[in-house]
């Protein structure tokens, strides 16, 4: 599959966002009878328009397993390249049932209060970092609330947030965003920036069962010998 995994998916592109275009991707079954290790990634980027990323699928399944949100977002892009049919919904399928609540919390944690004390000076933030911020703190709503895998795009994230004054003015600034390039500051609001740390405050205090029960790990490498047989050419 290739699909779309930047801002463009996420649901607040800006007028020069470049295309952060993913991939999964599968070799032939001699390609992984080898003693050597390989590379199991791929990059290419096109000057400040393309950004293209691509994981062996080995690589997809071991992070699945790990509850790691990417290939949880990667295979619910609303933007879809190439896909071969049925592929993002075994994946989905593998990745509700491998999720972890708190692994996959703690991922969003780490990306929200990193984008924002890395960023925020003086009041003001680039908007697109702020919302780095933002879409990470729904997904935490999302994951404590219902505890299932978050949805990818920050308006479904939206449905888990109570604050309807913050969704507000969350959608209004995606209208901004609309028009504004990417290196517009925004000076802080007052009211999103106590949003964001008594979420923060929250955060650390919540209570998840740090482990549940997820099926052997056999289930994947049953589907991922079935991926070989399928395409093996």
């Amino acid at each position: 599959m290739a699909i779309e995994s930047g801002s463009r998916a996420w649901g607040f592109p800006s007028p020069d966002s470049d295309y952060d275009v993913r991939i999964i991707y599968l070799h032939t079954s001699d390609w992984y009878l080898s003693i050597n290790d390989k590379k199991d990634t791929m990059d290419y980027f096109l000057g400040k328009l393309l950004d293209i990323n691509g994981w062996d699928i080995r690589k997809a399944l071991r992070l699945l397993r790990k509850s790691n949100a990417t290939p949880f977002e990667w295979v619910q892009s609303p933007m879809v390249y190439f896909e071969e049919i049925g592929f993002r919904n075994e994946l989905l399928d593998l990745a509700r049932q491998y999720f972890q609540p708190y692994h996959t919390l703690n991922h969003y944690k780490g990306i929200a209060r990193n984008s924002y004390y890395k960023n925020l000076l003086d009041g003001k933030i680039k908007l697109k970092k702020l919302f780095y911020v933002i879409r990470p703190i729904f997904a935490i709503n999302w994951i404590i609330k219902k505890k299932t895998v978050p949805p990818m795009d920050i308006f479904n994230l939206m449905e888990a947030v109570d604050d309807e004054s913050i969704k507000a003015e969350i959608k209004k600034l995606i209208k901004v965003k609309e028009t504004a390039n990417e290196d517009f500051v925004y000076t802080i609001d007052p009211n999103i920036k106590s949003f964001i740390e008594n979420q923060f405050s929250l955060i650390e205090n919540v209570e998840l069962e740090q482990e549940r029960s997820t099926p052997d790990i056999e289930v994947l490498n049953n589907y991922y010998r079935n991926l070989l047989k399928r395409y093996d050419r």
